[in-house]
């Protein structure tokens, strides 16, 4: 590193990291904002496999859907998922 072009303020250090990533997951169509906590995958039945990011307020509002007995309906095949493991078969913390 060379330390006198190198940024030695903390605003400059934070603005030359990249932004964190943030959460993919939408309700009602609008998406989070919030700053991703999960790496999820869905099921692979008609989703394309590629990973969406997940925030610790989406993953526990999706846990707590399940834990009132809502079932999700895939658009694609109608396959219901009744789980949190059976509609994210993939999940693992950033």
């Amino acid at each position: 590193m060379n330390t006198a072009t190198a940024p030695t303020t903390f605003e400059d250090i934070i603005e030359s990291l990249n932004p964190l990533p943030a959460c993919t997951f939408r309700f009602d169509d609008i998406p989070c904002r919030h700053r991703a906590e999960w790496h999820v995958r869905k099921r692979a039945c008609c989703h394309p496999s590629a990973a969406d990011l997940m925030c610790d307020t989406c993953y526990f509002r999706i846990h707590y859907f399940f834990d009132l007995g809502v079932h999700f309906e895939c658009a694609g095949c109608g396959t219901r998922s009744t789980t949190f493991a059976t509609m994210y078969p993939i999940a693992a913390r950033l």
